[in-house]
């Protein structure tokens, strides 16, 4: 049973139907054969056998036999089926050669179409989808923060963060501004093994001059912003919070976002 059941699947492969493939291997392992003794035999209506006899016909795998009172068919030998192959092997060849055109023409296509691609996130796990995403930087992260991501995302998630940052070599520059509540983030939270950050990559500017909310990630072609409303520490995890955020990928609108930052940079007091 095992062995007819691969059989039929093998002859299913060479592109017949089931039916199909159940009748041939049943001639071709069987006498030739009456329409009404092989419906009867393998429980199938009459009707189907010849339209399925009609069709083996056709694919040249099985042939008429003209008698005195009947007609009968037969299987043609196994060695009929490589025309099957060759087939099958071309019209392979053929999709194989369409689909590689027709990606090529789609790239090229959404090529020209993506020209600024929006994202939206929310909740503590969207926040952590943006952070992990920036991890695409290919050297770089800038941008502006109030600190203390770590209350929404949680110290385990965090932990993760800064490893894999170290692990990629990534530095990040921050704008913050000097707000009692910053500077206690900074001061406690920026520390190795905690932080991706150091010292040297923060400067502030007075919020009189800059205003700065949530978190701003500027890398690659993207420009990231997530907000939290800030209020007092929540539990670990992110409870409590409203987060929303948003990233832009449009390299016209991040390099300017980035003169930006450069500029500001230099105006900019280390911290």
């Amino acid at each position: 049973m095992s062995d007819n059941h691969d059989k039929i699947s093998n002859l299913q492969i060479l592109g017949l139907n089931a039916l199909e493939a159940e009748l041939y291997l049943y001639l071709a392992e069987n006498p030739p054969q009456t329409a009404l003794t092989l419906s009867r035999t393998l429980a199938i209506p009459r009707t189907s056998i010849y339209d399925t006899l009609a069709r083996l016909t056709s694919k040249g795998l099985v042939t008429t036999l003209l008698r005195a009172k009947s007609t009968q068919y037969q299987a043609v030998p196994p060695s009929a089926l490589e025309p099957l192959v060759h087939r099958v092997t071309d019209q392979l060849a053929q999709m194989t050669t369409a689909f590689a055109e027709l990606q090529s023409q789609l790239k090229r296509r959404v090529g020209e179409l993506k020209n600024t691609e929006v994202r939206y996130y929310q909740g503590p796990e969207g926040m952590r989808q943006m952070m992990w995403n920036c991890l695409r930087a290919k050297k770089e992260i800038v941008g502006y923060s109030v600190f203390g991501r770590v209350e929404v995302v949680g110290l385990p998630f965090q932990k993760r963060f800064v490893s894999e940052f170290s692990t990629r070599d990534l530095t990040d520059r921050v704008i913050a501004n000097p707000t009692s509540r910053t500077l206690d983030y900074i001061f406690k939270d920026v520390k190795p093994g905690f932080h991706q950050m150091s010292f040297q990559n923060i400067r502030t500017l007075p919020q009189d001059k800059l205003f700065i909310a949530g978190d701003t990630m500027i890398y690659n072609d993207v420009y990231a912003v997530s907000y939290w409303p800030v209020s007092p520490k929540p539990a670990e995890g992110g409870q409590g919070h409203e987060v929303v955020g948003v990233e832009i990928e449009n390299p016209d609108f991040v390099k300017h976002e980035l003169s930006i930052f450069e500029l500001l940079w230099k105006l900019a007091k280390p911290e």
